[in-house]
């Protein structure tokens, strides 16, 4: 998406395979996606290479921003190759020059837990993919989930739980990454004639849903934006959104906010 928003600013943009035999001196810059192994070595030898390096670190935080801190600043040391992820971020932030994120909350995370000025942060808000939207018809009266149904951080058995509750029609779509994981949601189901198990869907598919359904609810534990809420939102769904970290930046206080510690609102 971002290159898709580079590309119509004007910017050629590559995507490149580290596999490939590449001259990264050749382009005006070279952005990083995400924090991983080996981030370190890449940094360091980028920008022996291209000294215009720019991260987009995508942090989702679960915890406090003084634990992330310690995480960043004193959990590991590359000298006693004793590292992780975000010590090695650490270790190379002064050869990167600008860092890339989706919101005021990873902005936050950036600034305190990196010591990164906020002149060398830009926002860049991520939108929905798909181009066009078209005319949409009449809503029918149930409720729509998509994600990766068994990520505990998209907190599905809760939203069950909350559907069994209150009678609610809700349909759940999404990867599942085994049997013995989607026997688990199978089950929590059980014969709640209410809830629909639809398991992955098409792009067709899933136009078809986001056009239909009165509302999206996305009640993560953890999240960073919620893509999927926000194609739902495009497609003229009533959104029910975590009330936890950074997602209801994108609404603007038109998604009703919930705890999704709890079921009782």
């Amino acid at each position: 998406m971002w290159k898709n928003g580079l590309e119509k600013l004007g910017h050629n943009v590559k995507l490149v395979n580290l596999w490939e035999n590449i001259d990264f001196s050749s382009y005006d810059a070279v952005i990083i996606f995400a924090m991983g192994a080996n981030i370190y070595k890449l940094i360091k030898g980028l920008s022996r290479i291209n000294e215009n390096i720019i991260v987009a670190p995508i942090i989702d935080p679960n915890r406090n921003d003084r634990f992330y801190k310690f995480l960043f600043k004193f959990y590991g040391s590359t000298r006693l190759a004793l590292s992780n992820h975000y010590h090695d971020m650490w270790s190379v932030k002064e050869k990167v020059k600008l860092w890339l994120v989706r919101s005021e909350q990873e902005r936050h995370y950036v600034s305190y837990c990196l010591d990164i000025p906020n002149d060398k942060i830009a926002k860049v808000p991520l939108n929905y993919r798909i181009p066009e939207i078209g005319q949409l018809g009449e809503k029918e009266d149930f409720c729509l989930h998509v994600s990766r149904l068994d990520a505990p951080n998209k907190n599905v058995p809760r939203l069950i739980e909350a559907a069994k509750k209150y009678g609610f029609d809700l349909k759940l779509a999404g990867h599942i990454s085994g049997e013995k994981e989607e026997k688990k949601i199978i089950s929590l189901i059980g014969s709640t004639k209410n809830i629909e198990y639809l398991g992955e869907v098409n792009e067709e598919e899933l136009v078809s849903l986001y056009k239909r359904a009165k509302v999206f609810a996305l009640p993560s534990l953890r999240e960073g934006v919620g893509m999927a809420a926000l194609e739902a939102a495009a497609y003229g769904c009533e959104i029910v959104l975590t009330c936890v970290g950074a997602p209801k930046e994108y609404y603007e206080g038109r998604a009703l906010l919930v705890n999704p510690q709890s079921i009782n609102g």
